[in-house]
C-alpha cells in the first residue's frame, strides 16, 4: 500500500547548476533543460552523520549524504569536487536558513562585525569550471579534469592512515630504531605515492609530440613517480584550479558602525566543513547575548 503521506516527503526545494556541469561523470545524472540539478534538505539522519569526526571527508558518510539530499546524481562516488562544495551549499540552504552568517572586518574603521550572506544568491553566481583543461610540459600536452570523490575519499583514508604511523614515531630516539625508522620512511613513502595517485586521476590523457595518447592509469602514475618535482608543481597547480568550486569569494558589505557605515568587500571562504556546523555557532553566540 503507498504511504499517502508520501506528498508530505521532503522535496526538491532549491535547483542549482553544477560547476562542472557534470561533464566527467562516467554516468552523468539528467539536468533540467536550464542545465540544473535538484536538491532537498537533509534528513535527521543526514544530520547524524555530520556528528562524526571528519565525516565530510570519508568515504561512505560523504557518498551516502550526496546520494540522499540530490537523488538525480546516481553514483555521488563518480561527483567532481567542485560539483560536492555547490551541493552541499544548496543543502545546507533547504535545511536551514537561507543565509549563511560571515564575520568581516571593516577595511575603512577595522571594526569585526558579524553579517548574513543571502546562499541563493551566492548559488546563482556559482563560476562555471573553465574549458581551459590541458598543460604542456617538455613537449607533452595533458589533459586534465577535476578530482572525483571517490579519489580524494580513498587518498584522505590512506593519509589519515598514514598520520596515525608517522604519529607512533615520537621522535629521535625511534628514529634510532631500525624498524621504527623503516615504519617512518615507509609512511614517507606513502604520503608521496597518495599524492601521485592523486595526481592521476585528475589527468584524462597525455599526448606525446609523435600524437601517441596514453590513457593507462598505471602507466600515467608510473610516468609521476619518475618525473621531477617542476613537472609535478605544475600539474598541482592545474588540479587544484580545476578542483576550485566556483562559488564567489568577494563580497560587499556595508559596515555597521555609525561613525563609518562605508561600503568595504571582504573574502569569504565558503568550506564544507564548517556549512553545517557555523550556522549552528552563530545562532548559540546569538542566544547567549540576549540572555
Amino acid at each position: 500500500m503507498e504511504n499517502p503521506l508520501q506528498s508530505y516527503y521532503r522535496h526538491k526545494e532549491i535547483f542549482v547548476r553544477l560547476p562542472t556541469r557534470a561533464k566527467w561523470m562516467s554516468n552523468p545524472p539528467e539536468l533540467t533543460p536550464d542545465g540544473e540539478i535538484g536538491v532537498r534538505p537533509m534528513t535527521v539522519s543526514d544530520e547524524l552523520l555530520l556528528t562524526i569526526p571528519d565525516a565530510l571527508y570519508n568515504g561512505e558518510s560523504m557518498f551516502n549524504l550526496i546520494e540522499s539530499v540530490c537523488p538525480d546524481m546516481g553514483n555521488a562516488r563518480d561527483i567532481m569536487l567542485p560539483d560536492v562544495d555547490v551541493i552541499l551549499l544548496a543543502s545546507r540552504a533547504t535545511s536551514y536558513e537561507k543565509t549563511f552568517p560571515v564575520q568581516a572586518t571593516c577595511t575603512h574603521c577595522e571594526a569585526s562585525q558579524m553579517f548574513d550572506i543571502n546562499l541563493q544568491s551566492v548559488l546563482g553566481k556559482v563560476r562555471m569550471i573553465t574549458d581551459e583543461t590541458e598543460v604542456e610540459i617538455d613537449g607533452l600536452v595533458i589533459e586534465m579534469k577535476p578530482n572525483s570523490l571517490k579519489a580524494l575519499a580513498a587518498s584522505n583514508i590512506k593519509a589519515s592512515e598514514t598520520a596515525r604511523l608517522l604519529a607512533s614515531v615520537k621522535g629521535q630516539e625511534d628514529l634510532e630504531n631500525i624498524e621504527k625508522k623503516d615504519e617512518y620512511i615507509a609512511g614517507l613513502q606513502q604520503i608521496a605515492a597518495s599524492n601521485i595517485v592523486l595526481i592521476s586521476d585528475a589527468i584524462i590523457k597525455v599526448t606525446m609530440p609523435d600524437g601517441t595518447e596514453v590513457t593507462d592509469i598505471q602507466h600515467i602514475i608510473d610516468w609521476l613517480s619518475n618525473t621531477n618535482r617542476k613537472t609535478l608543481e605544475v600539474l598541482k597547480n592545474q588540479q587544484k584550479l580545476m578542483n576550485t568550486n566556483g562559488i564567489p569569494k568577494v563580497f560587499d558589505f556595508t559596515c555597521g558602525e555609525e561613525t563609518c557605515a562605508k561600503v568595504f568587500n571582504a573574502e569569504v571562504e565558503f568550506n564544507p566543513s564548517f556549512f553545517f556546523t557555523k550556522s549552528f555557532d552563530y545562532r548559540k553566540r546569538l542566544k547567549k547575548s540576549t540572555n
